[in-house]
């Protein structure tokens, strides 16, 4: 039997439930298929004061079985008790919630729709016997009490004959497989699971929102957590938290993990989710529905769509105009001063933040300062990020958004959480960007730049997955046309001798723009409409671009062909399939693409060029780590063009024309 989470002794287990619990361990120890979740909240409800509708979930081959704790010593109580739960308006209610929650994923369901499994909802009244029960009530509520109670007899005679006792509250029913284990854990007590995008034949719309889901949302494939992972999000200790470790560590999901369970837990209380990326925020939506916190007690949104938000919500004004970088300094002003003026409302009592090293500082502060109460018994702050992720080249002088703010800001001395697993990337994909990052600092080496003094930059994980290594691509042609045909390939490769899905593929661009370097035989720089082209002779799904300046309204949750994003913009997600491309640009804005720009200048001006030369190291970090199993990187500058590519070169290995 596995028990989830294997360390639970910060869960606040009665001492009966530890006992039962261990009865059940006995009970099923020889069982091929059985799984036990401890203290869920499948319905996200409230029971009383705050406090949680916690169950234990049992899964057998037989079927599903929550268990719910009554605790009363007393006979009397302990009748009104079983009276309340057995009122068939209150109990199916409870069970009919409880279906509905799993009959959203259409593999545990028959063709029509409807549960396939067999599910029970007991009670357990641990100091009471069945005898002083049965003789005070009628009937039906005797019926009841056979069939959904379980009584300190009853335990007993499991711990005599054992198994057979907790089955026999299970109607014959269809048997429950080993691969169908994961989907009754992704709607019963998601923070155990991670939602993963699956499209079918049919053509419809993602809801994104609780209640009746499309046949898209209900195809969500779900994958379970390691052990390490849900005894992580379990450690459920108060105050303040700092997750860093490498990219693919599996920051974003501990995360929102973490989130989902003190959320379930604390259902009376209000929870925040935020991060700087649009697309990553995106993806937190999509799950916070499918695991069915939409519009309960979880929100999340981008730090500035915050911003917005807790203006409107207080009923202060919110500016107009082009939503350009200067909108958004006079937005957070405005929404900082009004904080600071006591005039904001809403308060949290546990704030996430995502990718917080693309934070500043003072975004940082504010968010701290939105909490319900500062005292760190009293609240949940929980931060990940990862320094060389630093694209925004916010990390100046070392120090980090949640370094430096004086003693009234968590200093995470003892705080930090390190992860040395690398969860995404296959292992040659893995050894390739170890390969990439170790080439980076003896480059900066040589441009006499310090990327090795920080122990927490380019933090790495040890990989376990086999797969493939990284595909370079020359270009023969050096132009746009030439550049996207190579990436159209490169898809075309992914699905039919790779065998992915499109919407397993993303293609990542560093950049477009309407300037070019000597050398290109356009005379422009934009690969976007090629890239249409392309997939419109091949007949595919259009791409689905979760890029700035593209309007149709795409989302992580509504794209159904590849997708196409930035650098930027893929920050927090991961794809089976990565081609990485648009990268002659690189350097080009800051003139710090080739080794001739960093000679013969100024101390200024070489500062500038050295920021520059991290921020667009981190840029290739981010993009590489973004694929899982396949990564297809497109060179569209010669050897020599860009001191970028040709370290790609020198470290990834050799290069497919």
């Amino acid at each position: 039997m596995q028990v989830y989470p294997e360390k639970y002794e910060q869960l606040e287990l009665s001492v009966d439930e530890k006992s039962f619990l261990r009865t059940i361990e006995r009970a099923f120890s020889e069982e091929e298929m059985a799984y036990f979740v401890l203290h869920i909240n499948p319905r996200k409800k409230d029971y009383s004061a705050g406090k949680p509708e916690l169950f234990n979930l049992l899964l057998i081959n037989k079927g599903i079985i929550l268990f719910r704790f009554i605790n009363v010593s007393e006979v009397s109580p302990a009748i009104t008790n079983v009276k309340a739960l057995g009122n068939p308006i209150v109990y199916d209610m409870v069970v009919a919630d409880i279906t509905k929650r799993l009959e959203q994923s259409r593999y545990l369901t028959d063709g029509t729709n409807k549960l396939c499994f067999s599910l029970n909802v007991c009670f357990v009244l641990p100091k009471i016997e069945s005898l002083q029960i049965m003789r005070a009530v009628t009937d039906d509520e005797s019926e009841f009490c056979r069939n959904h109670l379980i009584f300190r007899d009853t335990i007993m005679k499991m711990r005599r004959d054992g198994s057979s006792i907790i089955k026999d509250y299970l109607k014959d029913s269809v048997e429950l497989q080993e691969e169908i284990v994961d989907y009754v854990f992704q709607r019963l007590c998601p923070e155990i699971t991670i939602p993963r995008k699956f499209i079918l034949n049919e053509h419809c719309a993602v809801a994104g929102v609780n209640g009746d889901l499309e046949n898209s949302d209900r195809a969500v494939k779900s994958y379970r957590l390691d052990s390490k992972q849900i005894d992580i999000i379990n450690r459920i200790a108060k105050g303040n938290q700092l997750i860093l470790a490498c990219a693919g560590s599996g920051k974003s999901v501990l995360l929102i993990s973490k989130c989902f369970k003190l959320a379930s837990l604390n259902p009376a209380e209000n929870f925040l989710i935020t991060c700087y990326n649009r697309n990553l925020k995106n993806y937190y939506q999509w799950a916070i529905a499918q695991a069915g916190f939409s519009n309960i007690n979880v929100q999340c949104s981008t730090f500035f769509g915050l911003c917005r938000q807790l203006l409107e919500s207080s009923g202060l004004p919110v500016p107009f105009g082009k939503q350009n970088n200067s909108y958004y300094d006079g937005l957070f002003a405005l929404v900082n001063k009004a904080l600071a003026q006591n005039r904001i409302k809403n308060r949290y009592y546990g704030i996430f933040i995502d990718e917080v090293q693309i934070f500043r500082p003072e975004w940082y502060r504010f968010c701290f300062n939105l909490l319900k109460s500062k005292n760190a018994d009293d609240h949940y702050f929980v931060i990940a990020g990862d320094k060389s992720q630093d694209i925004k080249n916010n990390i100046r002088h070392g120090k980090a958004p949640w370094q430096g703010g004086g003693s009234v800001y968590p200093e995470y001395r003892g705080k930090t959480l390190p992860i040395e697993i690398n969860y995404r990337n296959s292992k040659p994909i893995n050894d390739a960007i170890d390969s990439y990052v170790a080439a980076s600092k003896q480059l900066a080496l040589r441009l006499n730049i310090d990327l090795t003094s920080d122990p927490e930059l380019f933090l790495r994980g040890t990989a376990y997955r086999s797969g493939n290594k990284p595909t370079l691509v020359e270009l023969a042609n050096f132009s746009n046309e030439g550049e996207t045909n190579a990436i159209g390939d490169a898809i075309k490769n992914l699905i039919e001798t790779k065998g992915l899905s499109e919407v397993d593929i993303a293609i990542i661009l560093y950049n477009e723009n309407a300037y070019t370097t000597s050398g290109w035989e356009s005379s422009y720089y934009k690969l976007s409409p090629g890239i249409i082209q392309y997939f419109n002779r091949q007949g595919w799904e259009d791409p689905a671009f979760l890029k700035q300046g593209y309007d149709a309204g795409v989302t992580y949750g509504s794209r159904r062909g590849v997708t196409v994003t930035s650098i930027e913009g893929s920050l927090g997600l991961d794809f089976r399939a990565v081609v990485l491309a648009g990268l002659r640009p690189l350097g080009t804005h800051e003139k710090a693409r080739l080794m001739e720009d960093f000679e013969n200048l100024s101390f200024e001006q070489l500062t500038e060029k050295r920021e520059a030369f991290r921020k667009n190291v981190n840029f290739l970090y981010t993009g590489c780590t973004r694929a899982k199993d396949e990564l297809t990187i497109i060179l569209s500058a010669p050897r020599g063009g860009s001191i970028y590519l040709d370290l790609l070169r020198d470290s990834m290995g050799g290069a497919v024309k």
